[in-house]
């Protein structure tokens, strides 16, 4: 894992992310960055671009009741096949479950809750 991306589609989001600090703790030296359901488009771009530049990035997206559509520009970079690009959905989001499974190519891996998240790092990092 060469980057992390968060995803956090809560309708309400909060300043402090368990799970970006769960990140930090297990691989400090791996640049870390955050979107959220009502991030602008060039906070949207900034993750593009991370998206973009690092080989092994691994795109964590925590469900929630936050705008899918708002989200398009990075989810039409995201849904592209990528060979060492790794996606975690936490959590039910049909929406874009249904996405994932549209693309054969894109590699994704269904997990329940923060915890299960936490058993994932350990074990891949």
């Amino acid at each position: 894992m060469q980057a992390f991306l968060f995803i956090d589609l809560a309708e309400e989001t909060a300043f402090d992310k368990p799970i970006l600090n769960m990140v930090r703790q297990h691989a400090p030296a791996i640049p870390v960055f955050d979107v959220d359901a009502n991030s602008d488009a060039a906070l949207q771009q900034y993750a593009v671009r991370l998206l973009q530049e690092n080989q092994e990035t691994v795109v964590c997206i925590k469900s929630g009741a936050g705008e899918l559509n708002r989200l398009m520009p990075l989810l039409e970079e995201l849904l592209l096949p990528h060979a060492q690009r790794h996606i975690l959905l936490i959590g039910q989001q049909p929406r874009l479950l249904r996405m994932l499974q549209a693309r054969p190519g894109i590699a994704y891996t269904l997990l329940a809750d923060d915890e299960a998240l936490r058993q994932f790092l350990t074990k891949s990092v």
